[in-house]
C-alpha cells in the first residue's frame, strides 16, 4: 500500500466529518476576511468570535469529537495569532472545571455501594405509580433543597446525577423494552430543568444570585430573600408542572406505567437489610458536606474546600479508589470540555468581543418602544448564554449593561431586573456545556449534545411564552 493510499485509508476509518468540518473552516475563513470591515472589532476579535462560533456550530452538527474540536479551535486560534496558546487553557486556572471534577468523583460513592438502589426504590416505592408522578417526586426534592444548598452543581452532583443513574437502571432492567438510555434521557433533563427553574426561584439556591442582589442597589432596588420569591415563584411553579407532559413528548422515553413496579421496589428496599458502616459513613459525610455548602459565607469555607474535604475523607477511607477516579474518560471529558469552553470564552473576553456585543445591544434598544426594547433585551439575555459557561460570567458581563440600556428607554427598573435575575438561570437548559451543573447531568451519557440543544429550545421557549405571560397579566 502506498503511502498516500494509507493516509486515505486512514482519513476513511475516522470519526471526523470531513466534508462538513472542511464548510465549516472554509465559511469561518471567508467571514474573517470580510467582517473586520462591516463591524468596529479588531481583526484578532473577528477571528476569535468566527472561531468560536464556528466551534459551537460544529459541535452541533457532530463534526467530530467536541474535545476534539476545541482543541483544533485553540489551534488555530494560535496559529492565526489571535491568542497565545496559553490563553487557549487558561480556563483550567479556572476552580469551576476542577470543582466539576470533584463532584463527578464524589457522586461515583452513591453508585459504588447500595445507596444509589436504596434512594431509587424509596421513589419508586411512594412515587413510581407514573413516569409523571415519579417526575414531580424529583422535582419536590429539588424543590426542597434548593433554598438550603446554594449550588446547583453541588446538587446535580450529589443528589441529580446519581438519583438519574439509579431510577434509569432499576427502570429499564424491570421492564420490557424501556432502554435505560430512553428513560435516563427523560430523567437526566427533567432533573437539569428542575435544576435551572429552583435556581431561579429562590434567592439562595444558586450563589450567582448574590451577584444581583449587590449590582441592584445603584439602581435603587433593594432585593431581599422574600422579594426575589414573591415576585418569581409563580411562573415558575406554573412552567415546573407542565414540564413533564412537555418532556415525554418530546424524549418518549416509552414508560406507560410503572405501578407494578411499586411492590417490587417495596421489597428489593426490604431485602437490602440494613444500612452498611460503609453507607452510614457516606450519609454523614454527605449531611457535614451540606452543612458546611449551607453556611459557607458563616463559616468563610469555599465549596471547593469542602468538596475536596469529602473527597479527601472518601479517598482515606477507602470508599473512592484514586485509580478508579484517574481513569474515568467521562469524569476527565467533561473537566476537558468545560475547561476548554471557559478558555475560549476567557479568550472572547480578552479581545473585548463581549464588551462590544453589550454595547451593540445597547445602542440598538436605544429607538425602540420600551415593550419591543424589553422582548429584544430580555431575550437576547435569556440566549446569550450560549457564549457563556456560568451564570456569573453572563450576570457580571451583561446585567448592569443591559438594565442600564433598558432604564434609558424607558423600562421600568423594577421588572427588567427581575427579568434578568430569572433568566440568568432559566437559560441554563440550553445546551449541557453552558453550566457545570448541566454537564454533571451530561455526564451520565444519556443525551447527546444535539438532542440537550433541541429538548432545551423547546422547553426555553415554553418558559419564555409562561414568563412573558405573566409579565403581561401582572405587571
Amino acid at each position: 500500500m502506498s503511502f498516500i493510499s494509507f493516509i486515505s485509508d486512514s482519513l476513511s476509518k475516522s470519526d471526523v466529518k470531513f466534508k462538513k468540518l472542511s464548510v465549516i473552516i472554509l465559511i469561518a475563513t471567508v467571514l474573517c476576511i470580510i467582517l473586520p470591515n462591516y463591524t468596529e472589532l479588531s481583526p484578532e476579535a473577528v477571528r476569535m468570535l468566527v472561531i468560536f462560533i464556528s466551534t459551537m456550530v460544529g459541535i452541533i452538527l457532530e463534526v467530530c469529537n467536541p474535545i476534539v474540536l476545541l482543541l483544533l479551535a485553540v489551534t488555530f486560534a494560535s496559529l492565526s495569532h489571535t491568542i497565545n496558546v496559553q490563553m487557549g487553557f487558561s480556563g483550567f486556572s479556572n476552580t469551576v472545571p476542577w470543582l466539576l471534577f470533584v463532584v463527578l468523583s464524589l457522586a461515583k460513592t452513591i453508585s459504588s455501594s447500595t445507596l444509589g438502589l436504596r434512594l431509587a426504590y424509596l421513589f419508586m416505592k411512594y412515587f413510581g405509580g407514573s413516569v409523571i408522578g415519579l417526575s414531580y417526586s424529583i422535582i419536590l426534592t429539588e424543590v426542597l433543597m434548593g433554598p438550603l444548598l446554594p449550588s446547583n452543581t453541588a446538587r446535580a452532583a450529589s443528589i441529580g446525577a446519581p438519583l438519574v443513574k439509579s431510577l434509569s437502571q432499576y427502570i429499564s432492567c424491570n421492564i420490557k423494552n424501556v432502554s435505560e438510555k430512553s428513560i435516563g434521557a427523560y430523567l437526566a433533563f427533567l432533573y437539569a430543568c428542575s435544576n435551572a427553574f429552583i435556581s431561579g426561584m429562590f434567592l439562595t439556591a444558586m450563589l450567582s444570585n448574590s451577584l444581583i442582589v449587590e449590582a441592584a442597589p445603584q439602581f435603587g432596588l433593594t432585593v431581599t430573600w422574600t422579594s426575589w420569591f414573591k415576585y418569581l415563584a409563580l411562573p415558575y411553579v406554573v412552567v415546573l408542572l407542565i414540564t413533564p407532559f412537555i418532556l415525554q413528548l418530546i424524549c418518549n422515553p416509552n414508560v406507560k406505567n410503572l405501578s407494578e413496579l411499586k411492590s417490587l421496589a417495596a421489597k428489593n428496599y426490604d431485602e437490602l437489610g440494613e444500612i452498611t458502616n460503609k453507607e452510614k459513613l457516606i450519609i454523614f459525610t454527605f449531611i457535614g458536606m451540606l452543612l458546611f455548602w449551607i453556611l459557607s459565607e458563616f463559616l468563610n469555607i469555599p465549596i471547593m474546600t469542602t468538596a475536596l474535604i469529602g473527597l479527601c475523607i472518601f479517598i482515606f477511607t477507602g470508599i473512592l479508589n484514586i485509580k478508579d477516579i484517574l481513569s474515568s474518560y467521562g469524569t476527565f471529558s467533561s473537566v476537558m470540555l468545560l475547561g476548554l469552553i471557559i478558555s475560549l470564552v476567557n479568550c472572547l473576553i480578552d479581545c473585548k468581543v463581549i464588551e462590544w456585543f453589550s454595547g451593540i445591544i445597547s445602542n440598538s434598544v436605544g429607538d425602540l418602544n420600551k415593550n419591543i426594547a424589553f422582548i429584544v433585551l430580555t431575550s437576547i439575555y435569556y440566549f446569550a448564554q450560549y457564549f457563556f459557561t456560568s451564570e456569573s460570567s453572563k450576570i457580571m458581563a451583561l446585567f448592569v449593561p443591559f438594565l442600564s440600556a433598558g432604564m434609558a428607554v424607558g423600562i421600568d427598573a423594577r421588572i427588567l431586573a427581575i427579568t434578568l435575575a430569572s433568566f440568568s438561570s432559566a437559560s441554563d437548559i440550553l445546551g449541557s456545556y453552558v453550566c457545570p451543573s448541566a454537564l454533571t447531568l451530561y455526564a451520565s451519557g444519556y443525551l447527546t449534545l444535539k438532542q440537550w440543544m433541541s429538548y432545551g429550545i423547546i422547553i426555553a421557549f415554553a418558559f419564555l411564552t409562561i414568563w412573558y405571560t405573566y409579565i403581561w397579566i401582572f405587571f
